[in-house]
Formats: C-alpha cells, structure tokens, sequence
C-alpha cells in the first residue's frame, strides 16, 4: 500500500457569506491562500491584495522560498525499516475548480472541459521536487 496525503497548498476564495466558492464574481476574498511564497517575500509586510490568508499566516517555517510540512504517521506493530517518499507537485487545475463546473453540463463548453479534465487530470501534476528518506525503527 502506497499512502498519499497532500499539504494543500493552494489558495481557496471566499464569498460574501464566508462559504467556499471558485465562482470569481461571486469572490470578495481569501479564506486561505498559502501558496508557496516568492523567495524573500515578507508575508507580515505584504500588501492585503498579495497577502498570506488563514493558519500560514501564523506558520512560523511558512516564509518566502520554503515551508516545512510534517507528518506523523501511526505506526502500530510494524516493523521497519520504512521508507518515504515526498514529491512537490505543481497542478495547474485544482479538482474542486474543475469538478464545479459539472454543474453547467447543459452548456457544450463546460461539458468539454470537464470532459478534457476528467481525461487528463491523473497526468496533469508535474513534479517539481522528490525526496526520499528511510529509517529503520
């Protein structure tokens, strides 16, 4: 078995009742915006337009350039050793973007673009970096 978690870094828009939207008319903010930042940007001097939104914000190892992720992973009764593999994927089309335009499918353009997506989204993530790592127990 071959487990996949996913830090999020993304930006999610908020609507004027505070719920999640993708739709941007409907957009007057971010609830959550912790893409990864330039190297040498300055989230506590930011501009509210580019600025940090939600926990990263307050995430002391989220500055410019980098963040660290950590993960703690139950082991039980197993035995070691034990292996991890990290990956950086970049992908340019979230799910919850392109999976929200299924609710148009009376109009050809969002039915052929969900289509493409479906199709496409599995080999659409580009890696920007991998690590490997193993301890034993």
């Amino acid at each position: 078995m071959t487990p996949s978690w996913g830090s999020g870094h993304e930006s999610i828009l908020g609507d004027s009742a505070g719920a999640v939207t993708t739709g941007l008319l409907s957009a007057v903010g971010y609830l959550k915006d912790n893409r990864v930042l330039p190297r040498g940007f300055d989230k506590r001097t930011a501009e509210p337009d580019i600025a940090v939104h939600g926990g990263a914000l307050d995430d002391a190892d989220f500055v410019g350039g980098s963040d660290r992720v950590r993960y703690s992973i139950p082991l039980g009764d197993a035995g070691g050793p034990f292996m991890v593999t990290a990956e950086l994927l970049y992908q340019p089309i979230g799910y919850r973007w392109a999976n929200n335009l299924k609710a148009y499918d009376k109009a050809a353009e969002p039915r052929r673009f969900t289509s493409y997506y479906d199709e496409m989204a599995g080999g659409s993530a580009a890696t920007l970096a991998r690590a490997t790592a193993s301890a034993a127990r």
